[in-house]
């Protein structure tokens, strides 16, 4: 049996450590106003949007700073005097600007690198060494648009299906874009899409990703050992910045007096096999504007057939799409204001007529999201970011069914069904660059919340519940940097939860040690909790709708630590590695009471407590030629439950048991390769051990299903055993595609051509057995067959 992994000797020590350091660390007095600083924004110059990860330095010295995900970088401990700044990254004309600095000095100095058709031989900072250097959290990953489109997915570029190829990631089936990062079921990772969380970020069940591939700009993912800004879930934390939109160009109105104030730059689109997408883009009076959009026809398509080869109409049909809308504002050279919506809906349709007998099913459900942002940068000291925003995610089913009988006449009735979730939440986040030694992150979050599930039928409620819990929490962190080679990131998070009358403590604890200059040591630790979560049972194996939950006022709230150990080594330009090791122990987990009655509310769930470990490599080379990533993940997971609720745990009944996401082995590689100048191979392959599955001992008569009055016990049930006890066969799909620029009605374009499972390997999803026949009978239901799809970009 697992011992829980509650480890309080451990926890204890540990804690004692986090409160000696950062105690030590702010115990250092703030530097003399003796020297200065430099600040600024680093932006193309051909869109105007941000320079991510650039290099600004002062020539013939050892200070120096990158740019952050809005491109803003600042310089500060600077002895007076007159120096040289320079700006440098790759793919970009180095610039460099004469700057003299008093004692006290606060000099704000703004740029715009052009893009260079050949890289210069004296440029070799680039945005992923820059990361290397700065960023103290351990396995983060960036992912550009680039990485992302060069990556061959489902239809079309996306995101979540990208990172499912990253070490310690994985997905539960073909069918789903859900991440299951290092044992953590898809509801612990907190998706932010420009900062406002995003409930269930994917369309059809799982199979697209919400977020539109060409509407962002960056993706900043952490798999574990987040900063303690990020609260509220157990697993990781990625963040999704959208483009601001392109600024610099002018098509429509280029002499007129409306073109100051509003224009379009550039127009985009891509058409594939089930679905179009567009974006929009331009200037206005002080800032920008950007607006994409999404939708699929599969409806269409299925209308279409019917038309064409059939008499009947078409039973139902399905589409999905998406808006997304960003604009910027700048009020003066401090602040911006940046207002940003999206919103994305599915919806679903079933009409069946069968003589005087009628069905009729509709669903829709998805997000919408609205923010306000205010971004305020008084001098080089401070970085405010003050947001507004409202999530709201629902979901509505409706079924009515309509018989006619010729002595009772025509009968309806109607079942609904209705989930929301409304999110309003006030958040601050304020940066202090107080010395070269010290960065102070700190801030609120405060998050009210309105939930509710209802069911009836007719006029007839049959469930009714609604919560409105709310969760405050306050933080900080400290950033100390002592000297070049080590690095110190500590930070407490208190989190304060409505249904639970008590004051959540959170620490955090990461460092960073370059053992050489191109060989870094980081490691960290930290208590994580969770309060919302979806109620979803381990033997889901497709799941259309996530029903999230506070944590009840009878549970606890589900708690995680991290510890994580990584070594990380850059190797040469665009091309590093990293190993890391991990322990994830769950000191408390929900999980559905199989044994629950419905009339008493207080037993719906269960806890456990669990443990997922493992070992993660990472080979990934972002320039030259061959570019992509190699990845290999070692990792367990465990639980343990009582779910018959009578204070043991019995491993013989199934309440010790390997869940469906725990895979020992994956290995996945991505690469992509040009071939000649308007070509380019991308390709796929991911092997992995099967996921646990509980199988069948034997068949046995039902005493609950009736079956006749004459056989009363007719019907055959399985007989299962034990729980998650046997595996699925080896999992294995490689995919294909290949690019071809084009230009066609003067617009420049690519042609896409990709081959999912191109090897055509029978993947299992699951086994269906048919005991009408003796001996019973069973099917494997695969996941993709071969596929093979198409589609075109253009761009005006």
């Amino acid at each position: 049996m697992m011992m829980q992994p509650k480890q309080p000797y451990l926890t204890g020590f540990v804690f004692k450590v986090w409160t000696f350091l950062i105690l030590a660390s702010l115990h250092y007095p703030l530097m003399a106003q003796t020297t200065a600083r430099i600040s600024g924004y680093l932006r193309d110059a051909d869109t105007g949007e941000p320079l991510q990860y650039a290099n600004v330095v002062l020539v013939d010295t050892d200070l120096g700073s990158a740019t952050n995900v809005h491109g803003f970088y600042v310089i500060v401990g600077i002895p007076p005097g007159e120096y040289v700044l320079k700006v440098m990254m790759l793919g970009y004309e180095s610039i460099e600007r004469e700057v003299s600095l008093a004692a006290g000095g606060d000099l704000r100095v703004d740029a715009e690198l052009t893009v260079e058709a050949l890289v210069s031989e004296g440029v070799v900072v680039t945005a992923d060494r820059v990361r290397f250097e700065e960023m103290v959290e351990v396995s983060r990953v960036n992912l550009t648009l680039r990485e992302i489109k060069h990556t061959p997915a489902f239809v079309e570029a996306d995101l979540f299906r990208t990172l499912q190829m990253m070490p310690g990631v994985q997905s539960t089936s073909d069918f789903s874009s859900a991440l299951v990062v290092r044992g953590g079921s898809p509801d612990e990772n907190l998706i932010l899409l420009d900062g406002i969380e995003v409930y269930n970020p994917y369309h059809l069940g799982g199979i697209f990703s919400t977020f539109n591939a060409n509407a962002l700009a960056n993706a900043e993912f952490m798999p574990g050992g987040f900063p303690s800004q990020f609260g509220n879930r157990n697993s990781s934390v990625l963040e999704i910045t959208s483009r601001e939109g392109n600024s610099r160009g002018a098509r429509l109105f280029k002499d007129r007096t409306i073109g100051e104030y509003w224009n379009l730059s550039q127009l985009q689109g891509e058409i594939s096999l089930l679905s179009s997408k567009f974006l929009a883009e331009g200037p206005i009076h002080n800032g920008s504007w950007m607006f994409a959009w999404r939708r699929t026809y599969y409806d269409q398509l299925i209308d279409l057939y019917y038309l064409l080869f059939r008499d009947d109409e078409p039973l139902g049909g399905y589409y999905f799409r998406d808006l997304h809308g960003k604009v910027i504002y700048n009020l003066s050279h401090t602040d911006r204001l940046v207002l940003a919506t999206y919103n994305g809906r599915d919806f679903a349709m079933v009409d069946v007529e069968q003589e005087s007998d009628a069905v009729n099913v509709d669903l829709n459900w998805g997000n919408r999201t609205h923010s306000v942002q205010w971004r305020h940068v008084p001098n080089s000291r401070f970085i405010s970011l003050f947001s507004v925003a409202n999530t709201r995610y629902d979901w509505d089913f409706f079924v009515g069914i309509t018989q006619t009988d010729s002595g009772v006449g025509t009968v309806s009735a109607n079942i609904e069904q209705s989930v929301g979730l409304n999110d309003w939440t006030i958040k601050e986040r304020l940066e202090w660059f107080v010395n070269t030694e010290h960065t102070v992150t700190t801030g609120f979050e405060i998050k009210t919340l309105g939930m509710h599930l209802r069911q009836s039928i007719g006029d007839l409620t049959l469930f009714s519940r609604e919560q409105n819990p709310y969760i405050l929490a306050l933080y900080a962190q400290d950033r100390w940097k002592p000297g070049p080679r080590f690095s110190l990131q500590s930070g407490l998070r208190l989190t304060r939860f409505e249904l639970h009358s008590r004051l959540y403590l959170e620490p955090r604890l990461g460092f960073k040690y370059f053992l050489t200059d191109d060989m870094a040591l980081k490691g960290s630790w930290g208590i994580f909790r969770q309060f919302l979560f979806t109620s979803s049972s381990d033997d889901e194996f497709l799941n259309f709708v996530d029903f999230w939950l506070p944590v009840p006022r009878e549970n606890h709230a589900q708690s995680a630590q991290h510890f994580i150990l990584g070594l990380e080594q850059w190797i040469g330009e665009g091309f590093f590695t990293s190993l890391v090791a991990y322990y994830k122990p769950y000191g408390n987990l929900l999980d559905v009471n199989p044994h629950g009655d419905p009339s008493i509310e207080e037993d719906d769930f269960v806890e456990g407590t669990g443990a997922a470990w493992g070992v993660e490599f990472l080979a990934k080379k972002s320039l030259g030629k061959l570019t992509g990533w190699l990845g290999y993940t070692y990792a367990r997971l465990q639980k343990e439950v009582d779910f018959n609720s009578d204070g043991t745990i019995d491993p013989d009944a199934g309440e010790v048991y390997y869940p469906k996401y725990d895979r020992p082995h994956t290995l996945n590689a991505v690469f992509s390769y040009p071939v000649g100048k308007k070509r380019a191979l991308g390709l796929t392959i991911s092997l992995s051990s099967g996921q646990p599955y509980t199988p069948v001992w034997g068949k046995v008569y039902s005493q609950s299903s009736f079956g006749s009055y004459t056989h009363p016990y007719d019907n055959l049930i399985t007989l299962p055993g034990r729980k998650n006890s046997a595996r699925l066969p080896t999992y294995f799909r490689s995919d294909i595609s290949w690019t071809r620029d084009i230009r066609f009605f003067r617009m420049d374009g690519k042609f896409k051509f990709q081959v999912l499972n191109f090897t055509n390997h029978f993947n299992v999803l699951l086994y269906a057995w048919d005991h009408s026949e003796s001996p019973s009978g069973v099917t494997a239901i695969s996941m993709f067959p071969i596929l093979p799809t198409f589609g075109v970009e253009f761009k005006l």
